[in-house]
């Protein structure tokens, strides 16, 4: 396997219809220093698929490989106007680690949270050193989901329990990871497995998608919160088509990916099968953090209606301009 380089994931960009070379620069490409003997093998793979963050001009990427013998989670961190990456820091140490996501915090300092052991950890990390780190499940966990705003973050998680499924969501104050309390987006457990959420933060709350099988078929499903304590009722994401046939239970959605981007607006990403050539990615722009959207809107241009598409990421800046990024063929 070739080493992780940045740009192999930015540099989709500039496929855009919309021509990002007119407003973005490329430089040559970073490589990140992960172990590229044969057979390890690099996963950027998670839910909303954050692996790479920026913090007061610093970038961090968070990978999993399985250079240790078994898979685990690494970061690597580059300053601005220096070349190398640091050297990649593990920060798994249970039997098998999984689905990073990372988070810039502010004075170069990243969250990242991800799988061990069929629980979510999360660590806080500096200069390519650890500052703090804790386990913050205590169920069946995974697709760990984190986002930060002004020095604060939050960490959303799937769990099981003995009840069903829940969406689990933990708000950071303070850089500290003792004691978190994690609040379930709904109360009451769902049956059917729910999956793969994607959660930001702002200054009008926590926003957070998911996908869901409650009604027999995939939907995206989201949820607000103006303090991460409580949440709205979770409403629907994607626009539902079905009775095409009788075995028809809908077109099927998956892999959501959310982003802030102005002052309180979001970007939801899915890939979406209302479509007969597979996957398509569609979107919907929210407002007040992610408490209403609007309608969905196709993502892909023309060419695309007739080749699959996968695994859409967004990002935002404060002002006011997004993006969305995906596998194209």
């Amino acid at each position: 396997m070739k080493p992780l380089a940045i740009t192999c994931w930015l540099g989709l960009l500039v496929t855009f219809p919309a021509q990002a070379t007119d407003r973005w620069q490329f430089t040559e490409r970073v490589e990140v220093p992960a172990v590229s003997d044969d057979g390890v093998f690099h996963h950027l793979e998670g839910a909303g698929r954050k692996h790479i963050a920026v913090s007061d001009g610093s970038v961090a990427v968070a990978w999993e490989d399985n250079s240790p013998g078994s898979p685990q989670v690494f970061v690597a961190i580059k300053s601005a106007g220096i070349e190398p990456f640091s050297s990649a820091l593990q920060l798994s140490r249970g039997e098998e680690a999984w689905e990073p996501a990372i988070a810039g915090l502010g004075e170069q300092t990243f969250l990242v949270a991800w799988e061990q052991d069929e629980r979510i950890h999360a660590a806080i990390v500096q200069a390519n050193e650890v500052l703090t780190e804790a386990r913050i499940s205590n169920a069946p966990s995974g697709h760990a989901s984190v986002d930060a705003y002004q020095g604060k973050a939050v960490i959303s998680w799937r769990e099981q329990r003995a009840s069903g499924w829940f969406i689990q969501v933990a708000v950071v104050d303070s850089n500290n990871l003792n004691g978190l309390q994690a609040i379930p987006v709904e109360t009451k457990a769902v049956t059917t497995p729910v999956q793969m959420p994607s959660v930001s933060l702002g200054p009008a709350g926590v926003g957070i998608a998911w996908e869901d099988r409650r009604e027999g078929h995939t939907r995206m499903l989201y949820s607000h919160s103006e303090d991460g304590r409580k949440f709205l009722p979770p409403d629907s994401l994607n626009e539902f088509y079905s009775g095409r046939t009788e075995y028809d239970k809908g077109n099927g959605s998956t892999r959501v990916s959310i982003a802030r981007f102005g002052e309180d607006e979001i970007i939801s990403a899915w890939m979406d099968k209302r479509r007969s050539a597979g996957y398509g990615i569609f979107a919907s722009l929210g407002s007040e953090g992610g408490a209403s959207y609007g309608p969905n809107e196709k993502v892909h241009g023309p060419l695309g209606d007739r080749d699959p598409h996968y695994n859409p990421s967004t990002a935002g800046n404060e002002d006011g301009d997004f993006a969305v990024a995906w596998d194209d063929y």
